[in-house]
């Protein structure tokens, strides 16, 4: 028997899919024994864990993964059937009402190259779960900036295949995710029908205008989107699932030692470069309540909505802090991108020509940025108000004609 084979190649670049764990309870009695082994194949996929850990806080090269179909498009054999408790299986599977149990992918025959494809899928899967009981062994902000920059990266991964590979990885996912989908094409190419109730769960962080239920065609329950929106939604859903902590005993946490020794120097630096910002031009017990939620979340690791990355930033840059400090600031955001950041940084502050306002009070009530009713129209016109009772000069603010 060949077990797993068809879903080894979806493994091989997607680790993070839940039947990856039926897949290593055939190698494994359970992760102890593999976090004991001495066998240089298990010792190289710690070491690949570390790197996938650290590759966070850097640039990486993209990896290249040997290419392989989806091996059940090809299979002839369909003794596969009689083992489907939900009857998905006729002559290809019905991702709709398969629940990934995966009694069928266990009793595959045997082609040739099955060993050579296993072995990529354990080079694939045993450093991807190494790498998530580090960031469970780490602060918090660690796991969300592995969950924002891994989901991205996966991402990108998705949106760069084969048409025909996407097709059979696509209904894998919204199967994996639990995420209800109508009987796939709306009449359509490349176009999918999500449920409200699936759909709703994704733009709620999201938080972009054309996200916003009202701009999107709703029928019977269900929303229409295209291909690369349905891409995004998988990448919300996979940041949901790789933000949540693995509970790790005594035992596990002293056997992944040391990896946290390699790692731990690596966070201290990169917390010590985000805590380096200091508002002595400003007092924030001025700032107004929206934009102290916003320095929260950052100082936390959130990965915050562009529109509060937008409101943050005009807020400073005309509360007197320089595009240095600003980017300093965003350090400690899970996605940060130096380059990118301060190409944005730079924009609002007028590099282009045009300085930006920070957002009136309406604006961030629109975009959920708003946390309190502080009796103003305006964050800076708070700000201003209240570092003038405290007898502060500032400049006086005028918002934009």
């Amino acid at each position: 028997m060949a077990a797993y084979l068809p879903l080894l190649p979806f493994f091989i670049k997607y680790p993070f899919i839940k039947a990856a764990r039926f897949f290593l309870d055939e190698e494994f009695r359970d992760i102890k024994e593999f976090l004991k082994s001495d066998r240089t194949v298990d010792i190289e996929a710690k070491k690949s864990g570390e790197q996938i850990v650290l590759s966070i806080f850097r640039k990486v090269e993209e990896p290249i993964f040997p290419e392989y179909g989806f091996i059940c498009s090809a299979c002839e054999e369909k003794e596969c059937k009689s083992y489907c408790p939900k009857n998905a299986i006729k002559k290809e599977i019905n991702w709709s009402i398969c629940d990934l149990c995966c009694e069928c992918f266990k009793h595959c025959p045997k082609v040739e190259g099955y060993e050579e494809i296993k072995f990529k899928a354990k080079e694939s899967v045993l450093p991807f779960l190494y790498s998530r009981l580090i960031v469970s062994s780490l602060d918090d902000w660690v796991r969300r900036k592995f969950a924002v920059v891994m989901a991205r990266r996966y991402r990108e991964i998705i949106k760069r295949e084969d048409s025909s590979f996407k097709k059979y990885l696509l209904a894998l996912l919204f199967t994996d995710f639990k995420i209800k989908v109508s009987d796939g094409l709306n009449g359509k190419k490349n176009t999918y029908r999500v449920h409200i109730s699936s759909y709703l769960k994704a733009p709620s962080r999201i938080k972009s205008e054309k996200w916003r239920l009202i701009n999107k065609k709703l029928e019977k329950g269900f929303v229409e989107i295209e291909q690369d929106d349905f891409i995004r939604l998988i990448e919300e859903f996979l940041r949901e699932r790789l933000v949540e902590k693995i509970q790790i005993d005594d035992e596990i946490k002293k056997l992944i030692e040391p990896s946290l020794k390699v790692i731990e120097p690596v966070v201290f630096e990169e917390k010590k470069k985000a805590g380096q910002l200091k508002f002595d031009k400003t007092d924030t017990s001025c700032f107004p309540p929206c934009m102290k939620k916003i320095l929260e979340d950052l100082k936390s690791g959130v990965n915050i909505p562009h529109t509060a990355r937008f409101a943050v930033t005009s807020f400073l840059l005309n509360a007197g802090l320089d595009v240095e400090e600003v980017i300093t600031l965003f350090r400690s955001a899970p996605d940060f991108n130096e380059e990118r950041t301060r190409y944005q940084v730079e924009h609002i502050a007028g590099a282009k020509g045009t300085e930006y306002d920070c957002p009136a009070c309406d604006t961030m009530r629109t975009y959920h940025n708003c946390v309190k009713n502080c009796d103003t129209y305006h964050p800076l016109s708070l700000y201003e108000n209240c570092m003038r009772n405290r007898s502060h000069t500032v400049k006086s603010y005028k918002p934009a004609e």
